[in-house]
């Protein structure tokens, strides 16, 4: 079984958290009438966050975060437990079915 990179995950889960990110902040500034969300859930989600440059660059700055470490937290916990499953025996050969 082969290995996650950590570093490899983290990178892709947060370029794609930053991009989804960007493109809900971008859709909110321009069409502000069909918003999926209100100031309070962004809020909420996002601590500290505001429709101003410094509001929505901590946004950014705590997905950026959350997504780096839950990939990474993902891609170690995914490791250690391939690993240890393989030691054991368990899943290393797929079972042989008879042919009738």
């Amino acid at each position: 079984m082969r290995r996650l990179d950590i570093l490899l995950v983290s990178s892709t889960t947060t370029a794609f958290a930053v991009i989804l990110y960007l493109v809900c902040v971008a859709f909110r500034l321009v069409f502000p009438g069909w918003a999926m969300y209100e100031l309070d859930r962004w809020v909420a989600i996002f601590p500290g966050f505001s429709w101003s440059v410094l509001g929505v660059t901590i946004g950014l700055i705590e997905i950026a975060a959350a997504a780096a470490l839950g990939s990474a937290l993902y891609a170690w916990l995914y490791n250690a437990l391939a690993r240890r499953l393989i030691s054991r025996g368990a899943g290393a050969e797929p079972p042989v079915r008879a042919v009738a």
